[in-house]
Formats: structure tokens, C-alpha cells, sequence
């Protein structure tokens, strides 16, 4: 760049024009506030005097020239004005911000204020870990992110000043949360809630929207800062609340959390007489987990109810709470709501009619066919029986769970371990369905059913280890399990079926010895074929033992 276009005159100007313009170029750029641009400016000064007094020299001179030829004459032009953008280039470079108050009137006087307004935000936007205090300076000089900025300065640039923006206001806040620091939060958000471009109807929007799923998700609760936030933000009871609505319940709920635990907790160790009881000594009484699950097969749908309410609140707002739970999760329970609880009671009837069918019937050599169809035929009516008793005996014994409570603590610990059986409930039953068992199908049948139900409620109760290991399972592990028992089963019923079928024939069953052997064909009054045919006549001397 020549000394003429940095001072911005013609190539022909004299000495008296050239300092009278350096003078006024001299109140804008100072050698205190900018040596390197007073160097520059110096320089072309000096440069012009020299080319300006080397001119006026020539000129004085009457040394006769032979008149040149036009086609040898340069072409002299006169130079072009600065463009804005190349006058606000000095203004600048390497600012500083003790620099931008200066720095803005002269952009100002030499009629380059958007292009230096331009230039700061595109150097805010490329060096933001270098600008924060000259961002500071500009948001508050020309309102940038408000309704006031101009209207010329591009979108993309605007857009990434936000993102850029939100971002440094919302990470400090975060790192508080982080690290558990209540007194750092609140510093943080008092030193940035107030900025200017935070008071524009979106931008508080955005910043109530953030707070609130700031604290939502955050593990870390503390009323301090809740309080702060609300008194900042404007959140309170009533229409003029400024919190989002779907977040505002959650957030009272959060801040009532050791009220709400509390409670929770006192109603695990109350009898459980009502389905928020239940849901709560499940969920948070400090018992096993094969006593959880041993409780958890009497609950019935109100209860899971009650389960999943309490369940989706602990998960939602009490996140070091739940990581204690079994699993590290509230709905460590889920698998047992839909499991088949009554196949007990169902498997000991099939066992005790198969005994009083083989008690009863093996003795007289009837067939294993035999037995086994009575042993379904007793087992279906029973099967129906119980399943009608259980309908309609398990909402009364439900309401009366306290009561059955009381009961259970007062029974012998080596029947009743660590209070897992309810006497009105489970014991009830078995107590009706014992004595008809025995006269219908005999007395072994009742002693069957009463040994398999407490042997299958023994290792049912054995904690064999404190997890879940069936659903630890991979998928395919439990498909494959799955199959092999339908193997077993299908090959169990087929053994059965062969013994029927190749069994040893017993005297009155099959193809034996008829009496035409001796009678068929003799005369139907001859004496020794009168009926009713004897022994010998009807099977021979070859039957006969």
C-alpha cells in the first residue's frame, strides 16, 4: 500500500495540503492509544513530504526537456477513495478493550460505524475464548440479540453469537450442579441472569425452559437454589407463573422430596392394609430381595398401580434413591406383576390326584391309561374348584391384609420365616381344600397336597443369590432354556404313552382263550356247555395256571 493511499490524497498534492491532513489523521489514531498505526501513519507522512518537495524542486528547475512524445507519457490516474471496510481495517487490528470506546468514535467520525460493528462481531464469533469482555462491551453498545440490533448484520453470524451466547451461560451452571455447589450456582446465575439480551420474550423462554430441565435432570437437588431461581425467574403459585407448566409440578415435588421420602419410608414399616402401603414396603422397606418377591405375589392390580406411581416418582426425582434399588432400578419388579403365581397350588393338586389315583386304583391292575385319565378328570374339577375359591376368596382376604398381618407376626418363626405367609390368605385354602382332597381322592391324596405346597413355597423363599439372574439372561439363553423344558415335557408325556401301550396284559384285559375252543361247535344242550360257562370251559386247560 503506497504512502497516498494510506493517507487517502492524491499523488499531487503539495506539502501544505499534506500536513494540514496529517494533522486530522493524527486525532484519530494517538501513539499512546496505537503506536503501531501511528508508525504507519508516520511513515506515509514522511514518505509523502519527501515525493511532494522532490516535485516542487523539479518543477523550479529551467532545464529545457525536449518535448516528449504522447505515446511515451505515463497515464496518470488519480487514486481511488478508501472503501469503508478498508478505512475501519486500522480501527481493528489488534484492539484492545481499553481501545473500544476510542476506537468507536473514530469509526464514527469517519463514517464506518456498521462496517466496524461488523468487524467486531465476526471477530467475537471466530475468537470467542478471546472476546468475552469485548463481547460484553458490544452487547450492551449495540444491543446485539435484542430487538434493537441492526438490522444489517447477517443472519448466520447472529445465530452463531446465540448458540455461542447460551452455551457460556448455561455450562457454568451445569458445573455447578456437577460438583454439588449450591453457593456457585447462585453466584453464577446472579452475575448472568441479568444480561440484556436475556430480556427479550424468546430469549427468557429459552432461559426458564433450560433452568427447569437443568434441575430436573440433575441428580444434585437444593432448595437454595431452587428458591433463588424462583425469586429471579418469577416462578410462583398462580397465572402469572413464569416456569414452563409441564415442569413446575415436578420441580415442587422435587423440592418436597425429604417429606415425601419420609413418608414413604413410615409407611413401609405400617401394616400393609392399603395399596400405597404395599406399593411403599415393596419399594423401600429394607428386606431381601426373595422377601420382596415373596410379598409381591398377594399384590393385585390396585397395587401395581400403586407400584408403578410410586416406581415412575423415584425414578423421575430421586435419582441416587433409585440407583440403590435392586438393579439399580425402581422397576426392579416388573417381571414379577404378570408372572402366573397360582401354579402351585395347581401343580399340588395334579400331584395329589395322581397319588390318590395310583393309591387307589394300582392295587386292582388297572391299566396306567386309566390312571392317568382319572388323574385329570379329578385334577380339571379341582383345577376349577380352586381357581373359583381363589376368585372369589382373594378380594376379601385382601382387605383383610392388615388383620392377616397381625396374624402371621404371632405364628412360630419355624413356620412362618421372616413373616412370609399369611394365615387368612394362604393358609385358608389349603385348609378347604385338604379334607375334600382326602375324601374324594383318599387320605394319601390330602398328605400329598400338604407336602408339596410347603415344599415348593421352601424353594420358592431360598435366596440362592441377591440379583436376578433369570433376567440377567441373554435372549437367547432364555429361548433355549424355554425349549429344552417343552423337550423334556413332550418327551416325558411320550414314556408315558409307550408304557401304556407295550404294558404287561394282565388276566382280564386283551386277547385271551373263548370258549369256542371247547363249545363251539357241540350241540347247545350238551352238558358240558351249560351257561354260564366254568372256568376251565371259557379259557381251556392252556389258560389254567
Amino acid at each position: 500500500m503506497s504512502c497516498w493511499t494510506l493517507l487517502g490524497l492524491p499523488a499531487t498534492s503539495d506539502t501544505r495540503s499534506i500536513k494540514r491532513h496529517y494533522a486530522k489523521l493524527l486525532k484519530q489514531t494517538r501513539p499512546d492509544e496505537d503506536p503501531e498505526g501511528f508508525q504507519r501513519l508516520r511513515d506515509a507522512y514522511e514518505q509523502a513530504l519527501e515525493q511532494a518537495h522532490w516535485m516542487t524542486e523539479a518543477e523550479g528547475e529551467d532545464i529545457p526537456q525536449p518535448a516528449p512524445c504522447l505515446d511515451d507519457l505515463p497515464v496518470l490516474q488519480a487514486p481511488a477513495p478508501l472503501s469503508p471496510a478498508q478505512r475501519v481495517a486500522p480501527l481493528l487490528e489488534g484492539i484492545r478493550i481499553e481501545q473500544l470506546d476510542q476506537r468507536h468514535r473514530q469509526a464514527l467520525e469517519a463514517d464506518c460505524l456498521l462496517e466496524f460493528e461488523l468487524g467486531l462481531l465476526r471477530h467475537c464469533v471466530e475468537h470467542p475464548e478471546q472476546s468475552s469482555q469485548l463481547l460484553a462491551w458490544a452487547l450492551g453498545t449495540f444491543h446485539w440479540l435484542t430487538a434493537w440490533q441492526r438490522l444489517e448484520l447477517p443472519e448466520y453470524l447472529t445465530d452463531t453469537l446465540l448458540q455461542q451466547c447460551r452455551q457460556a451461560l448455561e455450562q457454568p451452571l451445569r458445573e455447578a450442579l456437577e460438583h454439588q455447589d449450591a453457593e456457585a450456582f447462585t453466584h453464577v446465575y446472579a452475575a448472568h441472569a441479568q444480561q440484556d439480551w436475556l430480556h427479550s420474550l424468546d430469549q427468557r423462554q429459552w432461559f426458564n425452559q433450560c433452568l427447569a430441565t437443568m434441575l430436573l435432570e440433575s441428580p444434585y437437588w437444593s432448595s437454595e437454589v431452587f428458591r433463588a431461581v424462583c425469586a429471579g425467574q418469577g416462578w410462583q403459585e398462580g397465572k402469572d407463573n413464569a416456569c414452563p407448566p409441564q415442569a413446575w409440578q415436578r420441580l415442587l415435588e422435587r423440592d418436597e422430596a425429604p417429606v415425601f421420602i419420609a413418608r414413604q419410608r413410615t409407611l413401609a414399616t405400617q401394616p400393609p392394609a392399603s395399596p400405597e402401603q404395599r406399593a411403599a414396603y415393596l419399594l423401600l422397606a429394607p428386606i431381601s430381595l426373595g422377601r420382596r418377591r415373596a410379598f409381591a405375589r398377594r399384590l393385585n392390580e390396585e397395587d401395581w398401580a400403586s407400584c408403578r406411581k410410586l416406581s415412575s416418582r423415584l425414578h423421575a426425582d430421586h435419582p441416587l434413591l433409585a440407583a440403590q434399588m435392586p438393579g439399580s432400578t425402581p422397576f426392579f419388579w416388573r417381571d414379577w406383576e404378570f408372572a402366573f403365581n397360582s401354579w402351585p397350588m395347581y401343580l399340588a393338586l395334579f400331584s395329589a390326584c395322581l397319588a390318590g389315583a395310583l393309591a387307589r386304583y394300582a392295587p386292582q391292575s388297572n391299566s396306567l391309561g386309566e390312571i392317568i385319565g382319572v388323574t385329570l378328570f379329578w385334577s380339571a374339577c379341582f383345577a376349577a374348584s380352586a381357581a373359583l375359591l381363589h376368585w372369589l376368596w382373594q378380594p376379601l382376604a385382601h382387605r383383610l391384609w392388615a388383620r392377616d398381618h397381625r396374624l402371621g407376626s404371632r405364628l412360630p418363626s419355624w413356620l412362618n420365616p421372616n413373616q412370609r405367609l399369611l394365615p387368612l390368605r394362604d393358609l385358608l385354602p389349603v385348609a378347604v381344600l385338604g379334607p375334600v382332597l382326602g375324601y374324594v381322592c383318599g387320605p394319601i391324596s390330602a398328605l400329598v397336597y400338604l407336602a408339596v405346597l410347603p415344599s415348593i413355597a421352601l424353594v420358592r423363599n431360598i435366596e440362592f443369590k441377591h440379583g436376578m439372574p433369570w433376567r440377567q439372561l441373554a435372549p437367547w439363553q432364555r429361548r433355549l432354556l424355554g425349549g429344552l423344558g417343552c423337550v423334556l415335557l413332550a418327551a416325558g408325556l411320550l414314556a408315558i404313552k409307550l408304557l401304556g401301550d407295550y404294558g404287561t396284559v394282565t388276566a382280564n384285559q386283551g386277547l385271551q382263550q373263548w370258549s369256542e375252543r371247547l363249545c363251539a361247535r357241540m350241540p347247545a344242550n350238551a352238558p358240558d356247555c351249560a351257561a354260564p360257562a366254568t372256568r376251565a370251559q371259557w379259557y381251556g386247560r392252556e389258560g389254567t395256571p
